[in-house]
């Protein structure tokens, strides 16, 4: 989260220092901002997207663990039940 936080916050400050010294015209400066801000929108979903791949695989290799070792803690409590009469 910190690292979207600073590619934004750099972005914004990128083109507002693009702004002040812009040395074209107000409607070629325009495109200009157009254009950067599009690519920046599209850095920062494709960042996004990583980032969601990336946590939704890490939260399916947790639960894919989590599985294996409740099915080998069951394996072995049904293995200790057969010892061990109630």
């Amino acid at each position: 989260m910190r690292l979207l936080s600073g590619i934004i916050a750099g972005a914004l400050a990128g083109i507002a220092a693009g702004v002040l010294m812009a040395p074209d015209r107000g409607d070629s400066t325009r495109k200009k901002l157009n254009k950067e801000s599009s690519r920046v929108r599209t850095d920062v979903e494709k960042s996004l997207n990583e980032g969601i791949y990336n946590l939704l695989d890490s939260v399916s290799q947790a639960i894919d663990d989590y599985s294996k070792r409740s099915q080998k803690s069951l394996k072995q409590a049904k293995k200790k039940k057969r010892y061990i009469n109630f």
